[in-house]
């Protein structure tokens, strides 16, 4: 008897560490528009997504938000939950080190900030990243500012990491950089840029990283198999972050899905734009497999979307939404998402409820019960009550803020969506210029400027963002992150 109440004790307990310690993946591709996917009438081939978009077990958000336009402003919200201009991310993350790291737009993440991946470990979580970092140099450079001089994945909370400072090509034939090389910053002057992945288990990541051949999404998911594999031996809980590089300029697909597209008269560089996307589709389809097949599925949260929307002069497209990369229309920050998590989500369902990046860490504290460790500001929201399908609406705005020319002085844009209404605001030398406001609900498109007809929402939302405006000031003095000159810190 006792050794049955024993067994159902331990059944029972299972349960429970089931039901509040998932494992949770964040995979996250590069420069992919709302429209590039099959399931919202893509021409890449992306059979795997469209499974997972139509499982039982996924909530298909057709109104998931990148954090910002571009790519390390979204890395940083991924992992902070806060958005980047509290802590001097402005924009995509060029390199260099310089001593003014403002005007070099060379902004790593503060060691100040606190991440997921530190919030999961320190709850017994093991954490890996591999893929594109984007967020600060690996090692540190001959005049380089002395506050964060380095700034990789190890610092952050992960214990394992692959990856590369910034953009790489999504596949590479023929190119590397060994020690002897002639290389400068991972390029051969005379062939194409190289695949180059520092790890953690380099010394002090100071050497040469590995040049990696063949199609990148490929080796991230063989990264990310073998880490699940071991993961699911040791029976504990892990957070997977994979950002991919896929479909980021210079896209470039392996011959076999090269071909896919060439035989149905593509152009050769839609052959190469659409077959890096079905390769990641494939990456995609077999590490849901996996999951399955180590019976892990039902208690792995996985969460898929996009950085920022497509690229301006690429084959990437938005299906109708107004703008791109660099823009805060719907286009530029409106991105395919999903998540499936099998334990929770017990039925499909095509949903229009705001989502945000940012909204990552808020919901790994609310599923794990963890409770903030500071009063520092967090712009994400938890999203478990809506998972677990017990509100359709977010109730908070989303902000957003971007500087088109990365040094956020002089003209700049501010945007706040809420359920329905968007308001677009661009501010000049810290006073409102222009603004346009938008009913996303039925005007998808954002064609017709609603200002003059809804002063009182007009109004509302200008509020919300010279509140939220000057708690971004506080927070950016409280990191201590600036250097003089910049007018976003005017009030």
């Amino acid at each position: 008897m006792w050794g049955l109440e024993g067994l159902l004790l331990a059944s029972v307990m299972s349960l429970v560490a089931s039901a509040t310690t998932p494992n949770i993946i964040f995979a996250m591709a590069d420069d992919l528009g709302w429209g590039d996917v099959q399931y919202n009438n893509g021409t890449a081939r992306t059979p795997n997504l469209d499974e997972m978009a139509r499982s039982p077990n996924t909530l298909l958000l057709q109104r998931y938000y990148s954090g910002g336009p571009v790519c390390s402003p979204t890395r940083g919200t991924v992992l902070t939950g806060r958005n980047h201009n509290r802590y001097c991310v402005w924009t995509a993350n060029a390199g260099g080190n310089k001593p003014d790291f403002i005007k070099a737009e060379a902004m790593p993440l503060p060691l100040s900030e606190i991440t997921v991946a530190e919030v999961l470990r320190k709850a017994g979580y093991s954490t890996a990243l591999f893929g594109k970092w984007h967020l600060g140099d690996f090692k540190a450079v001959k005049g380089g500012n002395d506050k964060w001089p380095v700034s990789h994945p190890g610092l952050h909370g992960f214990d394992e990491w692959q990856a590369t400072e910034r953009s790489a090509p999504t596949c590479t034939l023929n190119c590397g950089c060994f020690n002897n090389s002639n290389c400068t910053e991972g390029h051969y002057t005379d062939r194409p840029p190289c695949t180059n992945y520092y790890t953690n288990k380099s010394a002090d990541v100071e050497g040469w990283p590995e040049a990696i051949p063949g199609d990148d999404s490929h080796f991230i998911g063989s990264l990310a198999e073998d880490y699940i594999r071991r993961q699911a031996k040791s029976n504990k809980p892990f957070f997977l972050y994979l950002p991919f590089h896929t479909v980021h300029i210079r896209y470039i697909a392996a011959q076999q899905y090269r071909d896919m597209y060439l035989k149905q008269n593509f152009s050769s560089g839609q052959a190469d734009y659409y077959g890096a996307i079905t390769a990641l589709d494939d990456v995609i389809g077999h590490l849901r497999k996996v999951l399955d097949e180590l019976g892990i599925k039902k208690n792995t949260l996985l969460w898929f979307a996009s950085d920022n929307g497509p690229e301006v002069g690429t084959p990437g497209v938005t299906n109708g939404l107004r703008g791109h990369k660099r823009l805060l229309y719907e286009g530029g920050v409106r991105v395919p998402g999903m998540i499936e998590w099998p334990d929770v989500i017990s039925s499909n369902k095509v949903s229009w409820y705001p989502v945000i990046s940012s909204d990552l860490l808020p919901t790994v504290r609310d599923i794990l019960g963890i409770k903030p460790s500071d009063n520092r500001p967090i712009d994400g929201v938890s999203i478990f009550p809506f998972l677990q399908g017990k509100t359709d609406r977010r109730n908070q705005s989303i902000y957003w803020a971007y500087n088109i020319g990365g040094k956020f002085n002089g003209t700049y844009n501010v945007s706040t969506s809420g359920d329905q209404y968007k308001l677009m605001v661009t501010y000049k030398d810290g006073k409102v210029q222009h603004h346009e406001l938008y009913d996303l609900v039925n005007d998808l498109t954002e064609t017709t400027d609603l200002s003059a007809k809804k002063p009182k929402i007009l109004n509302q939302l200008l509020d919300g963002i010279e509140s939220w405006r000057h708690s971004v000031i506080d927070s950016v003095h409280t990191v201590d992150c600036l250097n003089s000159g910049n007018t976003f810190l005017e009030t």
